[in-house]
């Protein structure tokens, strides 16, 4: 028979894989993360504290030029149209010279509530072999606790299911962390101590 607190962490273990899928959960430094995935669809959460003013993290999180800053990695961000409290914005990303997938994304600023929501419009692949996105959608959430800022970041996806959808759920699990760990690194550098308003 397990000891008894192996048998707990093994009885909750299957839980997780049973109802959930395969999940991946990290603490680091600042930084809390999950990620849970099925053959063909995933979900992230991640968060951060910071001492900040909260225009500022909402200003990083929903205005073009930040949001293009905190996408290195994408072959072309554009903003394709823009309100007072929305915008919408393109991705292109290419991997070597196969692999291309152009995405448009609504986004909208919630300034009471201290909320960005973004949803997928439209997402083109080059080639069948990549899994198509089907839907997707999340948001960035800012929250006070005690003399801190939380900045959350959620967001979930449905694929389609294609012969490499397990390595691009891989891959966006690594993509997702190193990106909650950008926004962490960007907010700290960008507004930190800002105490000035700063969306208009």
């Amino acid at each position: 028979m397990l000891p008894g607190k192996i048998k707990i962490w093994f009885t909750i273990l299957l839980v997780i894989i049973s109802n959930s899928g395969i999940l991946f959960a990290q603490v680091h430094d600042n930084i809390i993360c999950k990620f849970t995935q099925t053959d063909s669809s995933y979900t992230f959460k991640g968060s951060f504290n910071i001492k900040a003013n909260p225009e500022c993290l909402l200003e990083i999180t929903f205005k073009y030029a930040h949001v293009r800053a905190l996408a290195p990695d994408a072959k072309e961000v554009l903003l394709i149209g823009e309100g007072s409290n929305w915008n919408q914005i393109s991705y292109i990303y290419q991997e070597f010279i196969f692999f291309r997938n152009k995405t448009i994304w609504h986004r909208t600023l919630d300034k009471e509530n201290k909320r960005v929501d973004f949803t997928l419009m439209s997402s083109e692949n080059n080639t069948a072999v990549m899994p198509q996105m089907i839907s997707s959608s999340g948001y960035y959430q800012i929250k006070q606790q005690e003399e801190y800022l939380i900045v959350e970041y959620y967001q979930q996806c449905i694929l389609t299911e294609e012969s490499i959808t397990k390595l691009y759920l891989g891959r966006a699990k690594k993509d997702a962390i190193k990106f909650i760990h950008k926004l962490s690194e960007y907010a700290e550098t960008y507004c930190r101590n800002k105490h000035q308003k700063i969306i208009n």
